[in-house]
């Protein structure tokens, strides 16, 4: 492992970026420096396997949260689009149901109309029954007064006529 994948590797670990981490590692050096020339080497392999370890499960993590943040992203796609869809059907059930009421509005409309048309033909046909049964009855009334006048002209006629008579032929 060179010195760059340490300090950026450490960096990561830290959660700091890699100029600190760098101060950190010199630091670090600085103190263990003396005292690592003193430590076995074993201890530096196990030391080194631990680190690795860390490294690993660092790396273990990161996998974990791409992975879950991956299906997180899926899930909130997957909810976009079922919210998507849903609100595409009910929009066409919303402008179905308002064509089917405009349909049916129409309908009555229509119906409403005919049955005013019929009402008002048969309230035209009634008025002119009732008209023709008035005129009728009128001309019924003026026939009867015609006659009764014409005899009564007759009859005054004749009367006239009889006075003519008696004055110029004897009376």
């Amino acid at each position: 492992m060179n010195r760059a994948t340490v300090v950026s590797e450490l960096a990561k670990v830290l959660q700091v970026n890699e100029a600190e981490a760098e101060k950190i590692l010199r630091a670090f050096a600085q103190v263990i420096g003396p005292i690592a020339a003193e430590v076995p080497p074993y201890f530096e392999r196990y030391f080194e396997a631990q680190i690795q370890i860390v490294l690993n499960k660092v790396e273990d993590l990161e996998r974990s949260t791409q992975q879950r943040f991956n299906e997180l992203s899926r899930l909130t796609q997957q909810q976009i689009t079922e919210l998507h869809r849903s609100t595409q059907q009910q929009i066409a059930e919303l402008r179905q149901s308002t064509q089917q009421q405009i349909a049916e509005l129409h309908r009555s409309t229509q119906q409403q109309i005919t049955e005013l048309r019929q009402s008002t033909q048969q309230q035209i046909a009634e008025l002119r029954h009732y008209t023709e049964q008035r005129l009728d009855a009128l001309e019924r009334r003026l026939d009867r007064l015609e006659k009764w006048l014409l005899s009564v002209l007759v009859m005054i006629l004749s009367g006239v006529l009889a006075i003519i008579f008696r004055i110029y032929f004897g009376g």
